[in-house]
């Protein structure tokens, strides 16, 4: 592996998505990324669609850069095994429930003793400590206990998910950035640490101004819908054939929006003359670019208002996200054969770095692919010691 993270290695012991799309990206920045699954069956979400072939497309799109290896965690040679590879990695990334490491022998006592230098980046939903420490949770109990269902959506509608799992994303993000960061600490300190990545503290960082309005003045805001909730005109809005959205909400903007839609005598209106002023009348002012909208297409909008430096954007659906210039022009997407699926699209590289930049080197493993090159290459166990593992079950 190449990348500014080469010659770390990182054995993976998570499932879903929080866990594994933390230890992708560090793969994809060039650590050798170990992915240790339960033999016959391997990591639940290999089982769930949607599916290309008999290949789970979500398990494809968060384990690419990865090799896979079986191990049975649940059996004392297993646990040898896993010991060994502690012994010889920098990281371990696990999204068990809190004390699952210590029921399997793994105490950081232990974990220490093993390996004083490993970081250790765990990932749960309400962290390793506190009243709600045991407390089983997904990306959606987050959403709904941090209070971000409560922001989405119409004012007076029913409170709603997100449209992806944002809550597992962010969290993988801070575990990232937190592993990274004490792999960097170590170089200075010569010892490793513990990593704890809440799901319900991350989505909770994300809520900006809400938290410090109610704090300060008792004021619980309300759902904005798609509007912007500080300047206007900033919404989606209907065009003649779909919609688009634009924010025309700061001064300077909304001065060349009003002259576009043919009313530079907005500018000068009591109503509309200042940001607050506008946020006050968020109706009106919105009903007058609404009106200049309906009229005209997508496109016509698009082009007209990205020329005069207007932030606007055609509301897409996932054909127009595929087939958008800009995204293919930075290969937010690529594209590989995949065994049983034919050619399918993954991540690409999102973090661009000018020297050091992160590479796909390695597809999505096959269930148990490398466990001849890890477990000879790394652990120095012989073919006959393997396959004597593998007919007891153990890998």
């Amino acid at each position: 592996m190449s990348g500014p993270l080469q010659g770390v290695r990182v054995l993976d012991l998570s499932r879903y998505i929080s866990g594994p799309y933390c230890s992708m990206l560090l793969g994809d920045l060039g650590a050798e990324v170990i992915k240790i699954e339960k033999p016959v069956v391997g990591e639940e979400s290999r089982t769930m669609g949607p599916y290309a072939g008999d290949v789970s497309l979500y398990f494809t799109q968060y384990n690419k850069n990865k090799r896979s290896v079986t191990l049975n965690l649940r059996s004392e040679q297993g646990q040898e095994i896993l010991r060994g590879l502690i012994q010889q990695s920098d990281v371990l990334v696990e999204n068990f429930r809190p004390g699952t490491l210590d029921e399997m022998g793994l105490t950081q006592k232990v974990l220490d003793e093993l390996n004083p230098e490993l970081v250790v980046t765990s990932i749960s939903g309400f962290g390793q400590d506190g009243p709600y420490r045991d407390r089983v949770a997904f990306d959606c109990i987050a959403q709904a206990m941090s209070g971000l269902m409560s922001l989405t959506g119409e004012e007076e509608g029913t409170p709603l998910l997100t449209g992806t799992w944002v809550v597992d994303f962010v969290s993988a993000i801070y575990a990232a950035l937190g592993t990274v960061s004490a792999l960097y600490s170590r170089r200075n300190t010569g010892e490793g640490q513990r990593i704890d990545v809440s799901l319900l503290d991350c989505i909770s960082s994300l809520l900006a101004t809400t938290v410090p309005l109610y704090t300060t003045s008792g004021v619980v805001e309300k759902r904005w819908k798609n509007r912007d909730k500080v300047t206007a005109p900033a919404n989606a809005f209907k065009t003649r054939d779909g919609y688009i959205y634009i924010h025309a909400g700061t001064q300077p903007l909304f001065s060349r929006i009003v002259k576009i839609i043919g009313q530079p005598e907005l500018i000068d209106d009591p109503r509309f003359d200042t940001v607050s002023h506008r946020m006050e009348n968020i109706e009106a002012v919105e009903k007058a670019v609404q009106k200049w909208a309906q009229e005209l297409t997508t496109a016509e909008i698009d082009s007209l208002l990205s020329k005069s430096g207007i932030p606007v954007a055609p509301i897409s659906g996932i054909p127009g996200v595929v087939n958008n210039p800009q995204i293919q022009h930075r290969k937010v997407f690529e594209y590989m054969d995949y065994p049983g699926a034919g050619k399918i699209s993954i991540n690409g590289i999102t973090l661009k770095m000018s020297k050091t930049p992160g590479k796909i080197e390695l597809r999505p493993p096959l269930l148990g692919e490398h466990n001849d090159e890890v477990y000879n290459g790394l652990l120095g166990l012989k073919a006959d010691e393997i396959q004597r593992l593998q007919e007891q079950g153990v890998i």
